[in-house]
């Protein structure tokens, strides 16, 4: 199957694709250099006139649940193998989103106009279902950034999220990943995770109550996340990502099992066959922001002999790129018997990359 796949960054989504014998060709905001060395890729520039290649079926990846609108200008270029533009309004709708959990039983933040302002106690964020990744979330106190559309309270507590795939209002739980969000000047934006991550049994039973509730009420399919903050034993849900998440690969690489495979079967035959990925080897990745503006140098990317061995780096720049402060510039990834050590093999390679950037 000839699939054209669609967002921000597309390299994760693309080799997800390869390892399940898909015929991958994108259109993201980087193109880089190991993406164009495995498949087709052109830039796209969402607010601009693009023509999609012809495909058999498209789907897209992060920042696209942010653009339902042009999810819909790509309605017509083949199937879609994900959540319809209508379908992505509703998942998206914080308060929709707060009304289908709380009618189960399940943890979430309150919530509050913009207009209402902040309460005098407790934190409150600031946050847009205009933005995704994290991008524009800020305290609520804080004067600038992206416009909000509402205000969600803080919950303190590590922060997770949580891989479903669904189908026919069900939904399989395939794992949880650990998050570690926050850079200087945008303390909430995404910067990987590490997966599979133990979570207490009453705690991931909750979880799949939470995927079964979101299935059922807003009609989802294919593989998604839903991010939650780990408190006082229970996952309270601060956002539902409704398409292809940065977590899928991670849990590839651990279980050398396509998960693509099973996005397709769920959009395509309405089928959910995934099973719970616990245990075992962690594999995580950390994304390097630009502390400050830089030219690339020239280094080649990570031969591929197996699709399912961790590389050690990914989403390589071509050489010459000159990356803005504040933007991605690579991504690191590590591999480890145990969560932890697998945290402290990314620092590791983090400081490493930092320092060979540096001028």
């Amino acid at each position: 199957m000839n699939v054209l796949i669609v967002g921000a960054s597309t390299r994760a989504a693309a080799f997800s694709a390869l390892r399940a014998g898909l015929r991958p060709r994108c259109l993201d905001l980087f193109a880089d250099a190991d993406l164009a060395a495995r498949c087709p890729v052109a830039r796209l520039d969402p607010d601009g006139p693009f023509d999609p290649p012809a495909c058999d079926a498209w789907l897209y990846t992060g920042s696209m649940e942010a653009r339902p609108d042009l999810v819909g200008r790509l309605a017509s270029a083949a199937p879609l193998l994900g959540n319809d533009p209508d379908v992505l309004r509703r998942a998206r709708d914080p308060w929709v989103v707060t009304d289908a959990l709380i009618a189960e039983g399940l943890p979430t933040p309150r919530l509050r106009r913009v207009a209402e302002g902040a309460p005098t106690t407790g934190r409150w964020l600031a946050k847009s279902v205009a933005t995704a990744g994290g991008l524009g979330v800020r305290w609520a106190r804080d004067a600038g950034g992206v416009p909000p559309t509402h205000l969600q309270e803080f919950v303190e507590g590590p922060t997770f999220s949580a891989l479903f795939v669904a189908a026919g209002g069900d939904s399989r739980l395939v794992g949880v990943a650990r998050q570690f969000p926050g850079v200087p000047g945008a303390p909430f934006l995404y910067r990987g995770g590490v997966a599979p991550w133990p979570v207490p049994d009453a705690a991931r039973a909750e979880v799949r109550r939470v995927g079964a509730a979101l299935a059922r009420r807003f009609a989802l399919v294919g593989l998604l996340g839903v991010d939650f903050v780990l408190a006082d034993g229970r996952p309270w849900v601060v956002e539902v990502n409704p398409r292809y998440t940065a977590s899928v690969e991670l849990f590839e690489y651990a279980s050398r099992r396509p998960l693509m495979r099973d996005h397709v079967r769920a959009c395509v035959d309405r089928e959910v066959e995934a099973e719970e990925i616990r245990g075992g080897e962690a594999v995580g990745k950390r994304v390097i922001y630009a502390g400050r503006r830089l030219t690339f140098p020239e280094i080649a990317p990570p031969s591929i002999e197996d699709d399912f061995l961790t590389p050690d780096f990914a989403d390589v720049p071509h050489p010459g790129a000159v990356i803005e402060a504040g933007e991605p510039v690579l991504t690191v990834l590590a591999r480890a018997e145990t969560p932890e050590e697998c945290v402290a093999r990314l620092d590791r390679a983090e400081a490493a990359w930092v320092d060979r950037l540096a001028p």
